[in-house]
């Protein structure tokens, strides 16, 4: 056994305590702790402190000096120099064994004591190899007084684990299939189930993932792959050693029917794409353009291939790719390369093939890919074309199916904020000098949040879109800048600063933001799409309206999609219907209490947010600095009551559209 590193000092006064302490039980007087109680004083503050002796216990309750991975309890007591229990004292809990053997349950090994100065502290066995003997004391300050306990010495050693209650999900597979492997590690001595102990898999084909108990116990994942027929999954605890057998039976490739090759017209980083898939063994759904040697466009294209059945994706297949069709400069694998290749493939059942342009312009070609396995499932890529440039446009324009998103939804009584899943395509049509429609050109779209389903899209007759999602980031002022740019006859910038995505919309372009780094014909634009909230928020607040049994009253608000402060707001989000309804609850005045409310010139009893809300307006000067010159009108309603008495009431309904539909309703008093 080893010994206690305390510090001398340390040990001097834990032997000088001790033997007091022992003077005392001889008179009657001793307590067990190691400080001395001095004469009761109750006419001032404490000024002594006393901690018991160190303990430890099983997770049975039991006492013990043996600490495993199943882990332990430690606790002190700690009272006043009347014998009371001091609360909220700080207790420091030390071992001087090393931090790879033992870890307390908190980094720094300090607890404040209950209300019954009981302080408490769990320990677990990290190192299981290690299995020497060490010391733990506590140490406890309380206004400014300190006291130390004396040294527990306590064993490492490893614990019985066994696993209980392991099962397969299915222990009979499709060919290709997967299984969850779920089940318990339990000590032997109590079956208490245990947390974060790694539990590590072997399977005699296929792969499986290693695990962590955590108090649901844990949970794997089989993955057959390509195999078939009996196979066996062995889960260890490393720890203990222990093991489990579990037997599985995969069926065979034949049962599947036909396996499947998909066609994806793919992204490179030099030239992204909007790619998207056919179905089953169509052709590639998008163009693939790519530039000859010594144009302005990438000469190297990626198109890939899927391998699945019934969407399932298949890894570690073979297939043969071969070119048809094609200029004998141009490549696939490798320049110039016009051999047949062989893939397998990766995770996701997907294989990569770059395609290199030569100096050839020419349209028609195609790429064919055939499982070796299954010689009769087969895709080809047709589209694919060399162009020498790409035609200029003179201006390009992007519109989103609407403006405002609905992000969020605020509890208005908790102020809990849900994420909601909204989206806005955004459309583009592009022309040349002529003002005609153009082909072939790359729109590049870079968005200051949310999530854009492709980073470009490649005009066809003149049109293409890219969707932006409430996915992802969620700026603070809910305002999402999105810019989109491309070659072009003429050059642009803003307000001389280059061509940058203003996320703070001020027209400056300040080092965080992203900058094209040179503007020599590029063409672009910029706009903003808000992420509202589906909770109103009324500025002023509607509070009341004064009546008029006679006349007519007006109330004006502005009506926003988020609590932000400053300037630039966002309205509700697009398609909201706002409506007024009189509740005339007063009677003998001969008259009945009239309601309308109005916004941009627009007025009745249901308005509607539009669906392009007007977020920004550039001003004459510089086009692209948003925010400048902000129009509000679509954020601004005014209520106009008619022959309203004091007691009737005016409703304010706002809902926003599905998807996401959610009913706000505010009664505004008569007064």
């Amino acid at each position: 056994m080893s010994y206690s590193s305390l510090p001398l000092s340390s040990k001097l006064f834990q032997f000088t305590a001790l033997t007091l302490a022992l003077t005392l039980a001889g008179c009657g007087g001793g307590d067990g702790v190691d400080s001395i109680k001095p004469p009761i004083d109750n006419s001032g503050p404490i000024q002594a402190l006393n901690i018991s002796n160190v303990s430890i216990s099983d997770n049975s309750g039991s006492a013990t000096r043996i600490i495993t991975s199943s882990g332990a309890t430690a606790s002190v007591k700690v009272t006043d120099s009347r014998g009371q229990p001091v609360s909220s004292a700080l207790v420091t809990f030390g071992t001087d064994a090393p931090v790879s053997s033992v870890k307390f349950s908190n980094t720094n090994g300090t607890v404040l004591t209950n209300a019954d100065g009981i302080a408490t502290m769990t320990l677990k066995a990290v190192s299981t190899s290690d299995s020497g003997s060490y010391a733990l004391s506590a140490k406890a300050n309380n206004d400014a007084v300190e006291v130390q306990s004396s040294a527990y010495f306590f064993s490492l050693q490893s614990a019985n684990l066994i696993f209980d209650q392991v099962t397969l999900a299915q222990k009979i597979l499709p060919y290709g299939g997967s299984t969850d492997i779920t089940g318990f590690v339990k000590s032997s001595g109590n079956m208490q189930a245990q947390t974060d102990v790694a539990v590590s898999f072997v399977a005699s084909c296929g792969s499986v993932s290693n695990a962590v108990t955590n108090i649901l116990g844990f949970k794997a994942t089989y993955d057959a792959g390509t195999c078939e027929g009996s196979q066996e999954i062995v889960a260890t605890i490393a720890e203990s050693g222990a093991t489990i057998r579990l037997p599985v039976t995969i069926g065979k490739v034949s049962d599947l029917g036909k396996l499947d090759i998909q066609c994806i017209s793919g992204d490179t980083s030099a030239f992204p794409d909007s790619s998207a898939s056919g179905e089953g063994n169509d052709q590639c759904a998008n163009n693939v353009v790519i530039g000859a040697l010594g144009s302005t466009l990438p000469s190297v294209r990626n198109i890939e291939f899927v391998v699945s059945a019934d969407d399932k994706a298949f890894a570690n297949e073979r297939v043969k790719v071969e070119l048809l069709n094609a200029p004998n400069d141009f490549g696939m694998g490798s320049v110039r390369n016009q051999q047949t290749l062989t893939f397998t493939t990766d995770s996701a059942g997907r294989i990569i093939v770059p395609l290199y342009a030569g100096n050839t312009i020419a349209s028609n070609i195609s790429v064919r890919a055939t499982l070796i396995s299954r010689v009769d499932v087969t895709a080809t890529a047709t589209n694919i074309e060399v162009i020498s440039s790409v035609p200029a446009q003179a201006n390009f324009t992007v519109e989103p199916t609407k403006k405002v998103l609905a992000a969020t939804e605020t509890d208005a009584s908790t102020m809990d904020v849900r994420r909601l899943n909204d989206s806005t395509k955004l459309n583009v049509v592009a022309r040349d000098a002529n003002n005609s429609f153009v082909d072939g050109s790359t729109i590049r779209f870079i968005a200051e949040g949310g999530t854009l389903s492709a980073n470009s899209c490649v005009v066809n007759k003149g049109r293409c879109n890219v969707t932006l999602s409430t996915a992802g980031v969620l700026p603070n002022d809910r305002r999402v800048t999105v810019l989109a740019y491309t070659t072009g006859t003429s050059t642009q910038e803003i307000d001389g600063n280059g061509i940058f995505l203003d996320e703070n919309e001020n027209g400056i372009a300040n080092n965080n933001e992203f900058k094209l780094p040179s503007t020599a014909g590029v063409i672009f634009t910029q706009f903003v799409v808000g992420f509202a909230d589906t909770t109103p928020t009324f500025t002023p607040t509607l509070g009341d309206i004064t009546g008029d049994a006679n006349g007519t009253k007006l109330k004006t608000f502005s009506m926003n999609g988020s609590g932000v402060t400053g300037s630039k707001k966002i309205s509700m989000p697009s398609n909201t219907q706002v409506q007024v309804q009189a509740l005339d609850k007063t009677t003998g005045n001969n008259v009945s209490c009239k309601v309308q409310i109005t916004s941009n010139g627009i007025f009745g009893n249901i308005l509607t947010v539009p669906m392009l809300v007007d977020l920004s307006t550039a001003d004459n000067s510089n086009n692209y600095v948003l925010g400048k010159n902000q129009d509000d009108t679509d954020k601004t309603y005014t209520i106009r009551s008619q022959n309203c008495s004091a007691g009737d009431e005016i409703k304010l309904i706002v809902t926003t559209p599905a998807p996401n539909r959610k009913t706000t309703t505010e009664i505004i008093p008569v007064v």
